[in-house]
């Protein structure tokens, strides 16, 4: 055998054996519809794999798109949320003018929600959401996914409203008076049609009464009537308001309640807090709880 002979026969046997150790390259539909089967029958993790094999050998296929957007709705439903996350944000990237859009968006919101736990845990879960869900009114106003969204909104402003009372009431049960009143204040800006700002403008207007200060338990009371009138304490408000309640409430009770707040961080007796109290002690407490 000659040297060129030799050459040329090796050359071929190396081309074998590079082939023989490849795995055959399925079709493009025969990837998709594994992938839709396996989606269909909930083995999402071999979708996933199906999907991302279509993407990764046809690139340019005609269902390339939606198998970009079935990955992260696969993620989804593993509840693999940073993954969902992800992925519904590369898609938004990838496809800026997809009809896919607003679906899209609204669960990269829901996956951010999920992550949520408790009012006394980490709140940038539940601040991506909210943000995410007002995203989709401003963008998408005229489609379902906009109404959605919008009972999304009160579900995270609620939450996060109820973070900031727990740490009011936190102030308030130390007597740290100015503290919870900063707080209230927030409250009363941020989330004043909320439940959890209803609930403690009542326990303001209690403990304004045990410091003797019926004028600002009243305005509590009355903010409370004019922001929740058939709301669960408004029929105690008005208990505690009596025969006054209608002349109480007046056109603003909650301009006059924020005014109130500005006002008494300057008086002597908030000024004076007896000890430092934190609502984020350290983690060794003897309650192991967070704010």
């Amino acid at each position: 055998m000659t040297f060129r002979s030799t050459i040329v026969v090796l050359a071929v046997v190396a081309s074998l054996a590079g082939c023989s150790g490849k795995k055959p390259v399925l079709p493009a539909d025969q990837l998709w519809k594994e992938g839709n089967e396996s989606y269909d029958d909930e083995a999402y993790d071999y979708a996933i794999q199906k999907y991302k094999a279509l993407l990764d050998q046809y690139p340019f296929d005609e269902h390339a798109e939606e198998a970009e957007l079935k990955i992260a709705q696969a993620y989804y439903a593993v509840e693999r949320y940073p993954e969902a996350i992800a992925a519904f944000g590369n898609f938004e990237r990838m496809h800026p003018t997809s009809q896919y859009l607003p679906s899209t968006e609204y669960h990269r919101g829901l996956s951010y929600l999920a992550q949520y736990s408790t009012a006394d845990r980490d709140q940038q879960a539940i601040t991506n959401a909210l943000t995410t869900f007002r995203n989709i009114v401003d963008r998408f106003p005229t489609t379902p996914w906009a109404e959605r969204s919008q009972l999304r909104i009160r579900e995270c402003r609620e939450a996060l409203a109820r973070h900031e009372a727990q740490v009011a009431t936190y102030y308030l049960e130390h007597e740290s008076l100015r503290a919870a009143e900063s707080r209230l204040r927030g409250m009363l800006i941020e989330y004043p049609d909320t439940d959890a700002t209803a609930d403690v403008l009542y326990a303001f207007g209690r403990a304004y009464e045990a410091h003797e200060d019926p004028g600002a338990a009243k305005l509590a009371y009355a903010t409370i009537l004019k922001q929740h009138p058939s709301g669960p304490l408004a029929d105690d408000a008005r208990e505690q308001l009596g025969h006054d309640a209608s002349q109480s409430i007046g056109p603003d009770p909650l301009g006059a309640m924020v005014g109130y707040l500005e006002g008494a961080s300057s008086r002597p007796d908030r000024t004076n807090v007896p000890r430092t109290v934190s609502a984020y002690p350290d983690t060794g407490n003897a309650s192991g709880q967070r704010y």
